[in-house]
């Protein structure tokens, strides 16, 4: 590893005790465990000054104020109106409103809305957070502990408890063995990554059975039954403490991933796509993220309403 690089490790401790710094209860014993950590290694040291060099963009970036936005918006809109008549934006903004539903809405017990987080304490004590546009349903009895996804994204931490427990989606299901993971479901394929203990992974399509994954693995089952065993790195966690942390990402993935948490279309240009990126980035304000990006790679955001933004080459 140069110089200059930063283990996907590293960058997510930094930006999680950037979080939690951030937090006005923070304890004298997390600063001083905090201090431990950051004195532990070079690689620390360099994961932090990164998240530090993000956070001071963010506060020097001028913040538009709604009404700026709206009114530039508004100009765009007024002006793409008269070129192409208003008809044509009735089947996109329909498509979008459908778009915010997560599937099995009506027959969750728990769900979550476009960038909302949340975390839940579930009746074994086992602690469930649902990240952006997700919905689950809960079924625990005497036998057995059972989440359905219906949409979206989970992070689970299980409780010792003799019931099995399982995470049934449409594509397939995960059974935890003493662990914590994440299991996500969306464009038709399911992912699950797994950072302690065990889980024991199934498709309902194909004959293959159960896949084990170990700690520090991932693996993807799409519709049709075919099985991936891709590195999906610790960053892809971050979420949970509200951040969407990139350690050298394409900007191509980091703007599909921003996209989820963001009403509307979010769209790039290929020419920008292989750009590189890295840092942590509070998902509370994803206007200032694209801001940030504006301000430090050259790119250029064009808002075409508040709803419909493209990210292309600021050559352009």
């Amino acid at each position: 590893m140069s110089n200059a690089e930063v283990s996907e490790e590293a960058l997510e401790h930094a930006a999680r005790w950037f979080a939690l710094l951030g937090d006005g209860d923070v304890s004298d014993e997390d600063r001083e465990r905090w201090h431990r950590w950051l004195a532990a290694s070079a690689d620390n040291q360099r994961a932090w000054d990164k998240v530090e060099r993000i956070d001071r963009a963010f506060h020097a970036m001028p913040v538009k104020s709604v009404g700026d936005i709206l009114s530039d918006a508004g100009r765009r809109r007024r002006r793409l109106l008269r070129g192409l008549g208003g008809a044509l934006f009735l089947a996109p903004l329909g498509w979008w409103g459908w778009r915010q539903r997560p599937a099995g809405l009506g027959r969750a017990d728990l769900r979550t809305a476009v960038g909302e987080i949340h975390e839940v304490t579930l009746p074994d004590g086992s602690r469930l957070w649902l990240n952006t546009r997700s919905a689950v349903s809960l079924d625990f009895n005497a036998d057995h502990r059972l989440l359905r996804l219906w949409a979206g994204e989970l992070y689970l931490e299980t409780a010792r408890d003799a019931r099995p427990m399982r995470v049934a989606t449409a594509l397939g299901s995960a059974a935890p063995l003493g662990t914590a993971f994440g299991v996500r479901l969306t464009d038709g394929r399911l992912r699950v990554r797994v950072d302690r203990g065990r889980v024991a992974v199934s498709s309902v399509v194909g004959d293959v059975g159960e896949r084990l994954v170990e700690a520090g693995q991932g693996v993807i089952v799409d519709g049709e039954g075919r099985w991936e065993n891709p590195r999906l790195p610790t960053e892809e966690s971050a979420w949970r403490d509200n951040l969407l942390v990139a350690n050298g990402r394409r900007l191509g993935d980091f703007l599909d991933e921003l996209a989820r948490y963001r009403h509307g279309v979010l769209r790039y240009d290929q020419s920008v796509a292989d750009l590189k990126l890295s840092g942590g980035f509070p998902l509370d304000d994803t206007d200032r993220i694209l801001q940030v990006l504006e301000a430090t790679l050259p790119v250029k955001v064009t808002r075409l309403t508040p709803w419909w933004v493209k990210v292309e080459s600021a050559s352009r």
